[in-house]
């Protein structure tokens, strides 16, 4: 059964369409997560869904009744923000207690409950301590704890982790992983943070421009995007220029800009024969040999730079047009003696990993 259901919702401000007919299921117990860049309309749903906002059209039900009707107060909604919004003269515990207090909640239901939730987010310590007396992460887990203690049923982050550093960030990913299966609580949650969307998500909304341009799992997206925005904005992608020659059944035979020419490209979008194009093929699916012994598909291309960055060597690899091509490689799999800056080589790819998309 469809826990939340958002049915064709709009929003507009003025004369700009900040929402427009987004629709979208969601089970009890999933992690789904709004990611898009700023402007393309994640958390102007997302306080729709909160009532913050009211939708120009469309309806949101929970549970199978419509929400719309009723203040945000109302709704039984958790919500945690990117700000922190504890209210500084209250403790640690005092803060936790305070939507239990305003549901005027027993005394002896509320000290439990505080404990309960101090002790989800490993804060037991803390209780008696000030909002000053903490670190970003540890305010952000009070909130979260707050955001827990009346058992909503629904738990809503607006980019919570993005006022923290890299480190604490990650750490704070670990615990929010850890809540979502101890409680099971259904969590939407909007960041761009596409590592972000990736590491936490059951499934990813991946907006843009008041739309949802793809929604699925985050290997989904990653492996197969449905739209050029999709395969730039996940992960890294390299765009090679090309111009169509036949177009069929869903896939393409291609010529670059050497005169160098690759048959039965998979197709995503509309192309006609003469139409420019772009050969998406991610970092990590590239390999490349000495001319002579590449597989084909192939381009042939000569390497001009390489980083080591631990795990894997970052490589560029220039074409005989000038455009540069990024390849992953695991550092387990080259040696450094390999890497001369000048080589000429082959980049080869399986064919299931290039994808084409219209311009």
């Amino acid at each position: 059964m469809t826990f939340l259901e958002i049915s064709n919702i709009s929003k507009t401000f003025g004369k700009v369409a900040a929402v427009n007919d987004v629709s979208l299921e969601i089970t009890q117990g999933e992690f789904v997560t709004f990611l898009g860049p700023s402007g393309s309309g994640k958390s102007t749903t997302l306080y729709m869904i909160a009532g913050f906002f009211e939708p120009t059209a469309g309806d949101v039900r929970l549970e199978g009744r419509s929400i719309l009707a009723e203040p945000s107060n109302k709704r039984n909604i958790g919500m945690v923000f990117q700000r922190y919004t504890l209210f500084p003269h209250l403790s640690v515990a005092e803060n936790v207690a305070f939507p239990l207090r305003v549901r005027r909640r027993p005394a002896g239901e509320i000290a439990r409950k505080v404990e309960e939730m101090l002790a989800l987010v490993r804060l037991e310590s803390f209780a008696d301590r000030m909002p000053a007396q903490l670190s970003g992460g540890q305010q952000q887990r009070v909130a979260l704890a707050r955001a827990l203690a009346y058992n909503p049923p629904l738990l809503l982050m607006d980019e919570p982790l993005s006022a923290l550093d890299k480190k604490l960030r990650e750490e704070i990913q670990d615990e929010i992983r850890r809540i979502h299966r101890q409680t099971g609580v259904t969590i939407l949650y909007v960041t761009h943070d596409q590592e972000e969307a990736l590491s936490l998500s059951d499934r990813i909304a991946l907006f843009n421009q008041g739309r949802i341009e793809q929604l699925g799992k985050g290997r989904e997206l990653y492996d197969a995007p449905r739209t050029r925005f999709v395969a730039d904005f996940i992960g890294h992608s390299n765009f090679i220029d090309c111009a169509i020659t036949r177009s069929e059944g869903g896939s393409a035979d291609i010529v670059l800009p050497d005169g160098g020419t690759l048959n039965g490209i998979s197709l995503h979008g509309a192309a006609v024969a003469g139409a420019r194009a772009g050969l998406m093929i991610r970092p990590d699916r590239l390999r490349f040999s000495p001319l002579g012994e590449g597989a084909e598909p192939g381009i042939d291309a000569v390497l001009t730079d390489a980083t080591f960055i631990g795990e894997t060597y970052h490589v560029v690899l220039a074409t005989g047009w000038g455009a540069s091509v990024n390849v992953r490689i695991p550092a387990s799999r080259i040696r450094p003696q390999d890497l001369t800056m000048g080589t000429h080589v082959r980049l080869h790819w399986e064919a299931g990993d290039a994808r084409l998309f219209g311009q």
